[in-house]
């Protein structure tokens, strides 16, 4: 029997869910919460995908019943405008919040909270498959072993300040960054221009594999497949004219990827961003993407 997909969708009008119940493309929608409300970021335990988190109205809302019901999380600061939740690819239930230069991070799915102080605020975050956390302060990246305790710098200096950053899986110690439409990558030693976008990238993603993917969204339009070695000529069109805003890898397949428009639309790829099927339109603008399947 196919597993139950759910699909959570951080709107401008809200948290939407869908589901597809059969595994055969059929999205539903289920849930519509916080009508009115910009849902900034959304997070969803891989382990128990009934547990999510989103950041609405300057607050974490947390349920625990498949988001029927949600209740404010014990964080006491206002959030900082671009708050936003990250998740530990090897720990499902380990969350990050980003607010400003403070880092909430929580063990158990945001049950309970510790507050980690940050040298600055960070522009871009993230937390690669050995649990080490990247902030990127201006142009430069700085890394933590030890969960936030401490900071070091990591490679040089970029050429601008990196609008995100991305761990690729299965590779220790390498990251990717976004800045100015171009990708970088970096082995610590320092950061290269991953060659060959034709075009502007608005967003990227890493998804794993023997050779990573990088699936990278242009902002004439489609998207482009490559490697840290470069990227592919061919654009995968997208079932939308212009730019899609939301790349996210599905935590649930490694070839599942999903992307989405400031139009509101959303579609799916399942061969690693070579194509892409639509999944829904007329939303209000898409912010942040989970997707988890239900046991």
């Amino acid at each position: 029997m196919a597993k139950a997909t759910l699909l959570f969708l951080a709107t401008d009008d809200g948290l939407a869910l869908f589901s597809d119940p059969a595994g055969q493309g059929r999205w539903v929608r289920s849930i519509h919460v916080f009508q009115g409300s910009a849902v900034r970021s959304v997070w969803v335990d891989a382990s128990n995908p009934l547990i999510a988190l989103v950041i609405a109205d300057g607050r974490v809302h947390r349920s625990t019943d498949g988001a029927q019901t949600w209740t404010a999380a014990t964080i006491d600061e206002p959030l900082a405008p671009g708050a936003a939740l990250y998740g530990a690819p090897r720990q499902p239930s380990f969350v990050g919040l980003l607010s400003g230069n403070t880092l909430f991070a929580s063990d158990d799915a945001g049950a309970a909270w510790r507050r980690i102080a940050l040298p600055g605020a960070y522009d871009a975050f993230v937390i690669d498959d050995e649990e080490r956390f990247y902030g990127a302060l201006g142009t430069q990246v700085l890394a933590s072993d030890n969960h936030g305790a401490t900071w070091e710098l990591y490679g040089a200096p970029l050429s601008g300040a990196p609008r995100v950053l991305a761990a690729v899986p299965g590779t220790a110690g390498t990251l990717c960054a976004l800045v100015e439409g171009r990708v970088y990558a970096s082995e610590r030693t320092g950061w290269r221009l991953i060659d060959g976008t034709p075009g502007e990238a608005t967003a990227f993603i890493p998804l794993a594999g023997a050779t990573p993917t990088l699936i990278a969204a242009l902002a004439g339009g489609g998207t482009v497949r490559g490697s840290l070695d470069g990227w592919e000529p061919a654009i995968a069109a997208l079932p939308w004219e212009g730019a899609a805003t939301v790349l996210k890898p599905a935590r649930y397949h490694m070839d599942v990827a999903f992307v989405a428009s400031a139009a509101g639309e959303v579609a799916i790829s399942v061969d690693r961003g070579r194509s892409w099927t639509p999944v829904r339109r007329g939303l209000s603008t898409v912010r942040d993407i989970a997707a988890a399947r239900l046991a």
